[in-house]
């Protein structure tokens, strides 16, 4: 390295410019090598020949200087360093006639600053101590007065200092601030901006007093400034000031915001664009970072937008406010900027371009509003009423970049709908404004700017997709649109792909008789695209043809089909045929000419056979076999019957090889289709396959995957019902296919759509009576399959072969039906428990299915289960009782009452017998009416056990009483609303507790009778009882997760109780006497956890309706709480709200940070056990993943105390590692994912 040195030295005095160039440009690439150790004797040396060459006479010899420096200033020892630093400055301060050497090192010392680390380090703090005072003397000296070059050199220098290591240099703020806020007066505009930024940079680590002084400094100068160009930095100097540090502008606002408003839209500065414009700009970073505190003036930034969006002085339009959206059909078509040429010729005129900025203040407008439609969710009515007809109106923009602004602020506003909490009565307002909207943008779809165009499309496909079916008038005029860009020739392919896109969803979303008119041209332009030779122009044009194609079949009785049919099918022959396309046009040549044969097959026979061919060839390829198998599911369903004898048997072996792939997708489509062929053509399939596809099938029935098992059944129930050689389907199935289904209704995942099609299938075989799968051999595999399961049997555990053993039994002969009843009764009677278990599921599978009563000792046999020592019998024989009393209610409704009056020790089973009977009942309208007659029966009964001292009694008594409130609630509910004032705190409970089970009941019901009373129930949540507040919470929790829009617009009366009840209440701890010691236990940990749950969850349903600061306050008392399990809720509460309004947990997120940090500093005694320690270290965990979230919220960084917390609690601490490891993983954490609704 010694002899490098001394080389590059000894070249870098070279008087040959190249050679020195090559010598400084090598020492760089050395530089940049991790490996590179510099030599100690020649460190001073090169130091000095490197700053010596800073006044080369050769610009690219300076321009590796200065990369050298910056890449040595980390390798070099202090004083060398300092040496630098000093070089560059002086050549800044002190060489000021040498424009040149001024700049370089100016370029120097902010590649130096580039180059040093960004964590803070000794050489960063070095540089810091020697290049802030000489860069505040460059600013501020007197020598240097009229050098404007150089204070804006040392102004650059500093903003990069100050941006880089502001946080680390606090110290130096005070006087920077100083040096620094004069130059807000300068009278070059240069240096006002750089100053700003300087501020902006100062502002957002600066300590409270330092950051107060500068609000007050710059707000009292607004108040005496006169000058238009010095009120305009001002206002700029806030809003860069509000960007840098977020929410701690927010408690000024009441002083600045009256002046920003006032200069906006003063007459005085008319004239003034450049101030307006600053003004809309102050605006749009207070609206996006003082969200809560901007909220007074909100309206008043509206109507100036709205106003200055239409700011145009030097063009006159007289229909601008017009509601017809009349237009002078002549628009200006400047581009400002861009169009040199075009200025050039206009500057003879009175009026030239350049001296015309109005355009500034319309795009200002237009980013003040987008702040404003991105942040306020709850104006989005009022934004569609009074903004969205003032955007429309501006379609017409002369300026085509403001226009592109105004059509990308039309699609944020149309995107707010989408939005889970959207208010629906938006949407109304929009679809009044459809008419209107459409005539707008109609012109800018034939505008010759092809940016225009497609940013018009942009809008109306976000408009299509947002309101489906209501542009159904407006077709005409977009579809002219859509042509015209599809038909210009060297149309830009970028445009035709949009346009191509819109017409889709057109087709998708419209009624297919607004596109009557259109067909033919439509068709001839979908033809034209298909052939494109650009492979995204010719996929996406296919796609559009097969909806088109769609759409066409529903209007054909009116238009001559054939020609039109003829060349869509003869453009997509070509591409399904071409072999060398992309996989793209493959895929949708093969799903369009599917829809095609599907819906006009019968117009192209002669064309067919060729086409089906290359179908099977396409299906035998595995990169088009997927979409082959989807097309041939629509053909075979097709209604007018294409013949597919000459490729069926070939396709059936195909998809039966398809089962066996790894590939679901083509699995799961192969399955279709082959169900399909089963049920139109069952004929077609081919006996010889039958084995091979059954055996294929067996494999698929298993839990692993419980929607293809559920196609499976399927398929095999269709086989035995339509194919005709129904005896060897039957045997096969049999063989093949049995023996693993047994094996499934083993598995306690077996549950939807499988087991509702195994049930299906049962009946189907038990109906066929095939030999090998008669009734009565189904029986015996079932109850053996049954005896197979490992004990200790469940009720779970025979869940799914109960129901088959019931399904085959109603589906039976009525003798073979009362035998196998008469025997379940019987078992009851053992001593075999898992079978009397089976017996009782089945007895009751069968009874929820027909009426068995007639059959004898059935009641008392039932009844006399109740008495088991068994608790899993009493509970399977009170559901069974239940169940039987669905189809036989006149006969086992009347015993169920009085066994309840006159059993106290059997009230509970009973009470689950009367639950199992109304639950069921309830969810069919026949099953309502049954129960109808016996309510008066039944009220008595459940009001007299609200009171019973079970918590469990007490919960099922509520939940009939939920469910029988949505049966009569003209009579019930008033019912239950008298008894909210029941003097026992257990009836209260009881009757609050029941409308948990009434919302999820008929929607209607709900609204008319139970939404009026909802907040009589809700205001137990001030009962003085415990277990009845308790109750209201866990119901306003179950209400905020599941009917949001109950309490939705009441939320500011429950918050503030939640509030109340998340706090630890001295008086509900109490202190025990243990005898040696004293035990405190706190009663209200229930109640706290509760509050927390229902907070957590309205964050999810009404996050819109929140108002973030108190509820931050009382997330605050949750990570000071006692109870871990608390803790941890509180902690995914901050990473929901960091997901869901991060700005607005920004604006409060210092008050969380302490208790946060006294999560992540505590440590467990020394004697705590085992648990103890895991507890603990979950808890921080949790708490790092909380702070993580926190910090990926953007702007994070803005806030000096997070950031100080973060370092100093985290970085600097044993928990930086697993801090790291948490930020690694996804933005999202999935412990936001809990389900608190009870």
């Amino acid at each position: 390295m010694s002899f490098f040195l001394g080389q590059i030295l000894e070249k870098m005095g070279s008087i040959d410019k190249d050679i020195r160039f090559m010598a400084t440009h090598d020492l760089a690439n050395e530089l940049e090598k991790d490996t590179f150790k510099m030599d100690p004797t020649y460190e001073n040396k090169i130091v000095t020949k490197l700053l010596a060459l800073t006044a080369d006479s050769a610009n690219n010899v300076q321009e590796n200087v200065v990369k050298c420096l910056g890449l040595l200033i980390k390798r070099v020892k202090d004083s060398q360093a300092t040496e630098i630093i000093d070089t560059l400055s002086k050549n800044i301060l002190e060489e000021s006639n040498k424009e040149e050497l001024v700049e370089i090192s100016g370029i120097g010392l902010k590649t130096i600053i580039t180059n040093l680390p960004s964590e803070g380090s000794s050489i960063s703090t070095l540089v810091i101590k020697n290049l802030v005072p000489k860069l505040l003397i460059g600013i501020d000296s007197e020598k240097l007065k009229d050098k404007n070059e150089i204070k804006m050199s040392c102004l650059d220098i500093l903003n990069d200092l100050l941006q880089k290591y502001g946080s680390f240099m606090v110290g130096d703020l005070e006087n920077i601030q100083k040096v620094v806020l004069p130059k807000l007066n300068a009278t070059r505009p240069a240096i006002r901006k750089r100053a700003i930024l300087c501020l902006a940079n100062i502002a957002f680590p600066s300590p409270d007093n330092l950051f107060n002084s500068l609000l007050d400094y710059i707000i009292k100068s607004i108040e005496e400034a006169k000058k238009p160009d010095h009120i305009s930095t001002l206002i700029q100097a806030i809003g860069a000031i509000c960007k840098s540090s977020g929410y701690r502008l927010g408690k000024y606002l009441p002083k600045v915001m009256p002046h920003v408003l006032n200069y906006c839209d003063n007459n005085k500065f008319e004239q003034n664009d450049e101030l307006r414009e600053n003004c809309l700009l102050c605006f749009e970073a207070i609206i996006e970072k003082c969200q809560k505190d901007v909220t007074p003036y909100i309206g008043e930034i509206i109507t100036l937008c709205t106003k200055y969006i239409k700011f145009d002085p030097n063009y006159s339009d007289d229909a601008d406010g017009e509601e017809d959206g009349d237009e002078e059909e002549e628009e200006m078509e400047t581009s400002g900027d861009d169009d040199d040429e075009q200025e050039e010729e206009e500057e003879e005129e009175d009026l030239s371009d350049d001296d015309d900025i109005s355009w500034k203040i319309r795009r200002s407008s237009c980013k003040t509003l987008c702040a404003i439609i991105s942040t306020r969710p709850e104006l989005l009515v009022e934004l569609y009423q009074k903004v969205a007809p003032v955007l429309y109106n501006r379609f017409k923009e002369r300026e085509e970049n403001v226009r592109l602004d105004i059509f990308t602020t039309f699609v944020l506003l149309l995107k707010q709908l989408n939005k889970k909490l959207a208010n629906p009565q938006a949407k109304e307002v929009l679809k009044q404004q459809v008419p209107k909207l459409v005539q707008s943008i109609s012109k800018s779809l034939i505008d010759k700017s092809i940016r225009t165009r497609v940013g018009a499309i942009a809008l109306l496909k976000e408009l299509v997709m947002i309101i489906p079916g209501s542009l159904t008038g407006q077709v005409s005029q977009i579809v002219n649109g859509i042509n015209l860009s599809l038909s210009e020739k060297n149309t830009n392919s970028n445009l035709k792909i949009e346009a191509l896109v819109l017409l889709k969803l057109l087709l998708i979303n419209e009624p297919a008789q607004s596109f009557q008119s259109h067909i033919t041209s439509l068709s001839t332009h979908i033809v034209k695209c298909i052939n494109d030779s650009y492979y995204r122009i010719a996929s996406e044009a296919l796609r559009v043809c097969q909806e088109f194609v769609i759409v066409f079949d529903k209007i054909r009785s009116s238009i001559d089909c054939k020609p039109i049919i003829s060349s869509l099918f003869a453009a997509n022959f070509v591409q399904l045929k071409a072999q060398d396309i992309d996989q793209e046009v493959k895929e949708a040549a093969i799903s369009s000419i599917g829809t095609i044969i599907t819906l006009f097959g019968n117009e192209i026979q002669s064309e067919l056979q060729p086409c089906l061919s290359i179908l099977l060839e396409r299906l035998d390829n595995e990169l088009t076999r997927v979409v082959t198998v989807k097309v041939l599911s629509r053909i075979i369903n097709s209604s007018i019957n294409i013949d597919l004898s000459s490729i069926l048997p070939s396709a059936i072996k195909l998809l039966s090889t398809f089962l066996r792939k790894n590939n679901r997708i083509l699995k799961q489509s192969s399955l279709i289709a082959l169900n399909d062929i089963v049920k139109v053509c069952p004929n077609l399939l081919p006996s010889s396959l039958l084995t091979g596809i059954l055996t294929e099938m067996a494999t698929l029935i298993n839990e692993s995957d419980l929607q293809i098992t559920h196609l499976a059944f399927v398929f095999i129930q269709n086989l035995l019902k339509q194919y005709s050689e129904k005896h060897q389907a039957a045997t096969l199935v049999n063989e093949k296919c049995i023996p693993p289904t047994l094996a499934l209704l083993k598995s306690s995942l077996l549950q939807g759509v499988a087991l509702e099609s195994l049930l299906s299938l049962f009946a189907t075989i038990v109906q066929l009576d095939e030999p090998g799968m008669k009734y009565e051999q189904l029986l015996t595999l079932l109850f053996n399959t049954a005896a197979d399961i490992k004990q200790p049997a469940t009720r779970q555990s025979f869940h799914s072969i109960s129901q088959c053993i019931a399904v085959i039994t109603v589906n039976t002969t009525p003798a073979l039906r009362k035998q196998t009843i008469h025997n379940l009764i019987c078992n009851l009677s053992s001593v075999n428990e898992p079978l009397v278990l089976l017996s009782l599921s089945c007895l009751g599978e069968i009874g929820r299915r027909i009426d068995i009563h007639e059959n004898e000792n059935l009641q008392e046999s039932v009844y006399k289960t109740f008495e088991a020592n068994n608790e899993e019998i009493k509970q399977v024989a009170a559901l069974c009782l239940g169940d039987i009393a669905v189809c036989s209610l006149q006969t086992y409704l009347p015993f169920i009452l009085e066994q309840i009056k006159n059993q106290p020790k059997k009230q509970y089973l009973l009470l689950h017998t009367l639950r199992e009977t109304i639950v069921k009942l309830s969810h069919t309208d026949e099953g309502i009416k049954t129960i109808h007659p016996f309510l008066q029966s039944i009220l008595p009964l459940l009001f007299d056990n609200c009171v019973n001292e079970e918590e469990g009694t007490r919960n099922i008594v509520a939940e009939c009483l939920g469910k029988l409130s949505m049966i009569e609630p003209n009579e019930i509910i008033p019912k239950l609303v008298e008894k909210i004032k029941s003097p026992s705190p257990l009836e209260r409970s009881t009757i609050v507790t029941s409308i948990k089970f009434s919302i999820m009941e008929n929607k209607e019901v709900v609204d008319q009778y139970l939404a009026p009373n909802i907040s009589q129930f809700l205001s137990l949540l001030h009962d003085g009882d415990l277990i009845v507040r308790r109750s209201a919470l866990l119901s306003l929790n179950y209400i905020a997760h599941n009917k949001p829009n109950l309490i939705r617009n009441d939320l500011s009366v429950y918050l503030p109780i939640l509030y109340n009840n998340a706090k630890i209440k001295p008086e509900l701890i109490r202190e025990v006497d243990l005898g040696p010691f004293k035990h405190k236990v706190d009663d209200g940990i229930e109640i706290r956890k509760t509050a927390f749950e229902c907070m957590y969850t309205l964050l999810d349903t009404s996050i819109d309706k929140i108002d973030v600061a108190p509820f931050i306050v009382s997330l605050c008392d949750g990570l000071k709480d006692t109870q871990y399990d608390i803790k941890l809720l509180c902690h995914l509460m901050i990473i929901r709200l960091a997901n869901s309004n991060g700005a607005a947990l920004l604006e409060n997120i210092t008050l969380l940070l302490e208790p946060l940090r006294v999560i992540l500093m505590t440590k467990v005694n020394e004697t705590a056990v085992k648990q103890q320690i895991e507890r603990n270290e979950e808890c921080i965990r949790s708490a790092l993943r909380a702070v993580a979230s926190i910090s990926r919220i953007p702007n994070s960084d803005s806030i000096v105390k997070f950031e100080e917390f973060v370092k100093n609690t985290i970085r600097t601490t044993p928990l930086a590692a697993q801090f790291n490891s948490i930020l690694s993983e996804d933005t999202i954490s999935n412990q936001d994912s809990m389900d608190t609704s009870n």
